[in-house]
């Protein structure tokens, strides 16, 4: 197989990194959260040099799954900046956050194809419009969008939140893969109930069109229908105390209901199966379940999602767990 167009530079070729950014009219992080801190110097390296040549400025397109991915890089790059062009070199330098929703199944290696990546076909990239500086060349599915928190919360409070309804409901209903989950009694109306008040609070914040937003739901459901992404259950629920933080994709959910005047109760359900995810693979639930035991569940909801005992949903969260704590995997 032949591969043109395309020039591949490992990391620790520090001047070449920075050469490719100096030309380039657009760049683009795909790298990991954690793994930011690595490649913000090539990526100062390369901005002092196009400072220095005049260069148009360059767009950072940040495909990170983090909050302000955007600002995050922005600051790890500025410290490796001299101080004389730090500021000329971010002025003309926009760290753009994406929302990246595309989905990607695990990977089965093809001996006779060891390139190939198999993804859905979902190519809708919407990114931070506001953070644009200058122009972006046009990319085929990149999208500016002028509210970016709006869709940054839809992703958050739609996709991820679904996510976690078919991985924890289908953990305790025993069932494998998510889009088993996805058409179980024990799961759908759950689910379907938790993205009706989501959907009901995004509309009334950000203003989204109500037709818009449910074509926008029934496309993600039945992105989540497919069989060929072989989620499992414990993937989507895997690290359930990170995904019951007070501002993450349950919590956060229901917290945005209340605030827009919605009883958040099929989310409710929902965080009170995160709390009962108790499988001994993943550290995370191991964790949680030891403190849950030690501590009781009313100090877990306010220490781990900032929910505290006197709040209508704590009682909605633990009426729910008690319902659900003797439902365990077969």
């Amino acid at each position: 197989m032949r591969i043109t167009g395309v020039n591949a530079i490992h990391g620790s070729q520090s001047d070449e990194v920075a050469e490719a950014i100096a030309g380039c009219s657009v760049a683009c992080t795909a790298v990991g959260a954690n793994a930011l801190k690595y490649i913000a110097p090539n990526l100062a390296a390369g901005l002092v040099r196009r400072h220095a040549r005049g260069a148009p400025p360059l767009n950072v397109l940040v495909c990170e799954n983090l909050h302000d991915a955007g600002g995050v890089l922005r600051d790890l790059v500025a410290k490796h900046l001299p101080a004389d062009v730090r500021d000329a070199c971010l002025s003309r330098t926009g760290f753009v956050q994406a929302v990246v929703s595309r989905m990607v199944p695990i990977q089965t290696p093809d001996p006779d194809e060891p390139l190939t990546v198999r993804v859905e076909a979902y190519k809708r990239l919407p990114v931070d419009g506001a953070a644009v500086v200058g122009e972006l060349p046009p990319i085929v599915g990149v999208e500016p969008v002028p509210n970016f928190l709006a869709h940054e919360s839809r992703k958050l409070f739609t996709h991820n939140c679904g996510h976690a309804a078919l991985g924890y409901l289908g953990w305790l209903a025993g069932i494998e893969f998510g889009y088993q989950a996805l058409s179980a009694h024990e799961v759908r109306p759950v689910l379907d109930g938790a993205l009706a008040e989501t959907g009901q609070a995004l509309i009334r914040r950000y203003g989204f069109d109500p037709q818009e937003h449910r074509a926008h739901v029934e496309d993600l459901l039945t992105r989540f229908a497919n069989v060929e992404l072989g989620d499992t259950c414990f993937r989507l629920a895997r690290d359930p105390i990170r995904k019951l933080a007070p501002h993450d994709r349950l919590v956060g959910a229901a917290r945005l209901c209340e605030e827009c005047g919605i009883r958040p109760s099929h989310l409710a359900r929902i965080i009170a199966a995160a709390l009962c995810f108790d499988a001994q693979d993943d550290p995370s639930a191991v964790e949680l379940q030891r403190r849950i035991s030690d501590e009781g569940l009313e100090a877990v909801l306010s220490s781990v999602c900032g929910i505290e005992p006197i709040e209508e949903l704590a009682a909605s969260v633990s009426s729910a767990y008690r319902a659900l704590k003797g439902e365990r995997r077969p």
